[in-house]
C-alpha cells in the first residue's frame, strides 16, 4: 500500500512538472519579461542642444525610425504561426504587408471588438484560448549608421504589443509583456555593421488581458513607433525631475537625480551638466558635478537647487522650464 502511493505521488508531481514546462509564456502570471530593459522616464540623447530643447527627435544622428512597412503574417491560433520565421534564410516572399504603426483589425487581419466590463473570451485564467488567439509575425530589413559602430544600440516600441518576442539577426533577443506601454531592448550584442534583420512575434491574447477587462476597443497591433537610438557606453540610462515651492510660495526649489550606467569593462570618470531654461530661451540655471561610474554598474548623481523668484505655472498661464 505504502508502495503504491509513493508511486502515485511520484506520478503526480511527473505530471506536475511536465504540465509546468510546458506552459506558455504568454499563459504564465509569474513571466511577463525577458531580457527587457528595465523601465525609464523616455528620454533620447542629442548632439546638439539646440536640437535637444526643441525636441526634433527625429534630426538626432542617435534615432533611426523603423516605421514603415513591415512584412507581415496573421494566423489565428499559436499552433499555426511560421516558428522558424525569424531566421535569416527564412522566405517570406509570399507574407503580406502591414504598416506600422498600425492595428490589424484596421488592416485586414482580424475583427475590431468592442466590450466595457467582461472579457472576450471565456475566463479561465490564468489560460487563454488556444483556438481564438490571433499571432502576428513581423519582420523587416535595416541598416545600422556608420557613426554608431562603438557605441550601445537600443530597441524602442513606443507601444508594445499584449505580448511579444523580438529576434536579432536571427537570435532571440527576449519577451515583453505589457499592452500599450513602451518596451526596449539592448540589442548591441546581437547586431552587425550594415544591413539587420528585426524580427517580432506578437500575441492578441495573454494572461495579462484578464486585468484589461475595462470600457475600450480591442485591437492589436503597434499603435505607436518602434524606433531604435544610440548611445555612448556610459550614459543616463534615467532620471526624475521634482520641481516644487518653499513655504512661502516665493522661490522655487529643484531636485534632479540621474542614474548614470556604465557598460564598459572599466571605471569611468566623466562630467554632468544641467541647464536650467525658462520659457524665453533663457538659461538661468548651469551646473557640473563630476561622477565616476564603476565598470559595468550603475551611479546616481544628484542635484539640489533654489531658483529664486520662478515664474509659477497655473491653467492661466501654463508657463513650463527645461531641463537639459
Amino acid at each position: 500500500m505504502n508502495r503504491k502511493k509513493l508511486w502515485t505521488a511520484i506520478s503526480f508531481l511527473a505530471v506536475l512538472f511536465t504540465s509546468n514546462a510546458q506552459t506558455n509564456d504568454w499563459e504564465n502570471p509569474s513571466l511577463f519579461e525577458i531580457n527587457k530593459e528595465p523601465a525609464r522616464a523616455t528620454a533620447l540623447p542629442y548632439n546638439d542642444q539646440s536640437i535637444a530643447v526643441a525636441d526634433k527627435y527625429e534630426r538626432s544622428p542617435w534615432y533611426l525610425s523603423l516605421n514603415g512597412t513591415w512584412k507581415f503574417n496573421w494566423v489565428l491560433r499559436p499552433a499555426e504561426r511560421p516558428v522558424d520565421f525569424y531566421k535569416d534564410d527564412y522566405d517570406t516572399r509570399h507574407w503580406g504587408e502591414i504598416e506600422v504603426p498600425g492595428n490589424w483589425e484596421l488592416q485586414g487581419y482580424g475583427t475590431p471588438i468592442y466590450t466595457n466590463a467582461r472579457y472576450v473570451f471565456p475566463a479561465n485564467p490564468p489560460h487563454i484560448p488556444h483556438e481564438d488567439n490571433p499571432v502576428g509575425s513581423y519582420k523587416r530589413t535595416f541598416t545600422l549608421p556608420d557613426a554608431w559602430d562603438g557605441r550601445r544600440v537600443f530597441l524602442h516600441f513606443e507601444s508594445s504589443a499584449t505580448a511579444m518576442y523580438v529576434w536579432i539577426n536571427g537570435e532571440k533577443v527576449g519577451y515583453s509583456q505589457v499592452t500599450k506601454m513602451p518596451a526596449e531592448f539592448d540589442i548591441t550584442p546581437y547586431l552587425k555593421k550594415g544591413n539587420n534583420t528585426v524580427a517580432v512575434e506578437a500575441y492578441r491574447w495573454s494572461d495579462g488581458s484578464y486585468l484589461e477587462d475595462q470600457d475600450f476597443w480591442r485591437l492589436s497591433g503597434f499603435d505607436r513607433g518602434i524606433y531604435l537610438y544610440s548611445t555612448d557606453q556610459v550614459r543616463i540610462r534615467d532620471f526624475s525631475i521634482t520641481a516644487g515651492l518653499d513655504n512661502a510660495y516665493r522661490n522655487g526649489t529643484l531636485e534632479i537625480e540621474a542614474e548614470l550606467k556604465n557598460y564598459q569593462s572599466a571605471n569611468t570618470a566623466m562630467q554632468l551638466e544641467m541647464v536650467l531654461i525658462d520659457n524665453q530661451g533663457k538659461q538661468i540655471l548651469s551646473q557640473t558635478k563630476p561622477a565616476t561610474v564603476q565598470s559595468n554598474s550603475s551611479g546616481v548623481v544628484q542635484y539640489s537647487h533654489k531658483v529664486s523668484s520662478p515664474q509659477q505655472w497655473s491653467n492661466e498661464t501654463p508657463v513650463l522650464y527645461t531641463v537639459v
